[in-house]
């Protein structure tokens, strides 16, 4: 894309950002060292993709504003009560519980003001907060005079720091207004620090929620952090399913052939409830271990050979993911679709096996079939836009969406779920 803007106009048209009404909003900020170009975009992605929280419903109930500088986003922001300010190449980790969503709510809970990454150089005029991530109070900001963000002129409280730094000795966990006062020149962020420690609130340098983030320095153009993260073993092996067996809507309608990923039960699930006596199912995978796990479930189906199955995968250094961290979803998932019941399909089925790269080309069905492709989040999976733009992967998610006599349920690049039936043309 050619500009900043543009991204940001691209991703606000085709995502469902802003759709659900809420009181928070992901600020994200251009980032002023480095010039527009496809490195840029690339951590514009990082930042956008990454504060999308998927375990609460995608893009829909995410509210984005893109600007050049936080006092245009503020500027936009009326209707909000809370931001999380990023530059962008900012990267936020969506594992498990332990999440940045997490850690902004418990701030806006909190009513303090802001929070983050607190630069204080003794030798520099005055603190700022630095943008790579910024939890804001907007209330409180409004409350206050709403106060400029950018370049200061003028009078300041002086401050008093905490002896310890989180890392080296511009980093203090914490800053307090001081009894003086002093004037500063053109400098960044004063008017609103200095605002927020003359109302008497002490500012909290961010702990826990490092953990969960890291910043690229985009003007660096290399990350050893994010070569770990885009480099890091994706051979996972999805023994169970990590997402409710009934996101599928309820449709009254068999399926002559049924595309369905190898992970968990979901293809078996699928031809149990959309399949007729002459379905084809179509199990596929562009993990090659995750399809071979499956075809070696079919061979030696039975629960002790399920844990020879996973040991040999282990062996292999593949991980293997039982989804023992949602136990509740297990035993949900159990009650819908018992063990039982895929066993007594895995018998009867017989399915074909194929390896499939759903991003890098389109499945070419048999238009005199009628077919159901599901795609789950293969769409929406991190490591997608480490290798691709997201305008190339909304484009090919269009191309099955448009496929003919085909069903195609499952998460787009914006982390929505879409249900789209073409019928036959």
């Amino acid at each position: 894309m050619e500009s900043f803007y543009a991204f940001g106009e691209y991703v606000l048209k085709h995502s469902r950002h802003n759709e659900i009404p809420s009181d928070k909003v992901h600020i994200i900020l251009n980032y002023p060292k480095i010039q527009w170009d496809d490195w840029a975009e690339y951590m514009a992605t990082l930042t956008w993709f990454s504060g999308i929280p998927l375990s609460r419903g995608g893009s829909k109930t995410s509210h984005v504003i893109f600007a050049e500088t936080i006092d245009e986003a503020l500027n936009q922001s009326d209707k909000y009560d809370y931001a999380m300010i990023s530059y962008i190449g900012s990267f936020y980790y969506s594992e498990h519980e332990d999440n940045i969503f997490e850690y902004f709510d418990e701030f806006c809970k909190s009513e303090r003001t802001c929070r983050g990454h607190l630069l204080f150089h003794p030798k520099k005029q005055y603190g700022r907060l630095h943008p790579q991530t910024i939890f804001l109070n907007i209330k409180n900001w409004r409350n206050l005079g709403r106060p400029t963000f950018d370049n200061y002129t003028g009078k300041v409280i002086e401050y008093v720091r905490s002896e310890s730094n989180v890392h080296d000795d511009y980093t203090p966990h914490w800053v307090k207004g001081g009894k003086e006062y002093k004037n500063v020149i053109h400098s960044e962020q004063a008017k609103f620090i200095s605002d927020v420690l003359e109302s008497g609130e002490t500012i909290l340098n961010f702990d826990k929620q490092r953990s969960v983030k890291f910043f690229c320095y985009p003007e660096r153009r290399q990350s050893k952090t994010l070569d770990e993260e885009r480099n890091r073993k994706s051979d996972i092996i999805y023994t169970v399913n990590n997402e409710t067996l009934t996101q599928l809507p309820i449709l009254d309608k068999k399926f002559d052939v049924i595309y369905a990923p190898a992970s968990g039960q979901t293809s078996e699930y699928l031809y149990h409830i959309y399949g007729h006596k002459d379905t084809k199912l179509i199990i596929y995978d562009n993990n090659l271990n995750s399809l071979s796990w499956k075809q070696m479930v079919y061979c030696m189906a039975s629960e002790n050979n399920l844990k020879q199955i996973d040991k040999y995968f282990r062996n292999k250094g593949c991980i293997i993911d039982d989804c023992s961290y949602k136990p509740e979803l297990v035993e949900k998932n159990e009650s819908i679709y018992s063990r039982k019941q895929w066993f007594d399909d895995i018998y009867k089925i017989k399915p074909t096996f194929k390896q499939y790269d759903l991003l890098e080309t389109t499945i070419d069905v048999d238009s005199s079939k009628t077919n159901l492709i599901y795609l789950s989040n293969i769409f929406s999976y991190n490591f997608a836009i480490h290798k691709y733009k997201i305008e190339d992967i909304h484009n090919r998610f269009i191309e099955y969406m448009n496929l003919p006599n085909t069903t195609i349920y499952g998460k787009n690049i914006f982390k929505d779920t879409v249900y789209n039936e073409n019928s036959l043309r």
